[in-house]
């Protein structure tokens, strides 16, 4: 079997999941109205022969750093870890489980990029100040050029500021640190 074909970019999916989108999810509204114009997208980057992969959160009954800080959702090998049907086509999509916030940290989704051929990166998903800006900014620091789809990523309120407000700041960072650029879903698909 002979090398993968460099393709132009690969578009990850960052904890879309079943879990993602229960009642007692963080800023489930937002969420959830975003999936229509996410499932246009993923058909037009399909389409156009980007391999998509969803990075799924992988928590564990054991994972004590987790349980602290948040509830156990996206426990893995549950129903609920896997992505929102709607968006995953699972004839064309791959799937890697992830950890911690980061889609590289201890995954191995470099390796699954690698083998698609994947040159660049279109990010989307939630939440845009942690799954999104971690994974950012490990694609920057493994040679991959990023592009956020800013108007299909969502964070949630931190420390008193709003959802707007932590999504504004979230992107700017994302912008400056991870050097990614950003650019809303109909821009991309021009």
């Amino acid at each position: 079997m002979g090398a993968a074909s460099i393709v132009s970019e690969a578009i990850l999916v960052l904890d879309m999941t079943k879990d993602s989108v229960a009642p007692e999810a963080r800023a489930v509204d937002k969420r959830i109205a975003l999936l229509p114009r996410t499932r246009e997208f993923l058909s037009w980057a399909r389409k156009g022969g980007r391999p998509v992969v969803f990075v799924c959160s992988a928590r564990r009954t054991t994972d004590k750093w987790f349980l602290k800080h948040w509830e156990l959702a996206n426990e893995i090998w549950k129903p609920g870890q896997e992505p929102i049907p709607e968006l995953y086509d699972a004839q064309k999509d791959t799937i890697v489980h992830k950890r911690r916030y980061s889609g590289f940290f201890d995954s191995d989704l470099d390796l699954t990029l690698r083998e698609l051929g994947a040159a660049s990166l279109l990010l989307l998903g939630w939440s845009t100040s942690l799954a999104v800006a971690t994974t950012a900014i490990d694609a920057w620091q493994l040679g991959y050029p990023s592009t956020v789809v800013t108007d299909l990523t969502v964070s949630h309120a931190w420390g008193g500021h709003t959802v707007d407000e932590t999504q504004k700041w979230s992107l700017e960072f994302i912008q400056a640190m991870a050097k990614s650029r950003l650019a809303t879903a109909g821009e991309l698909m021009q």
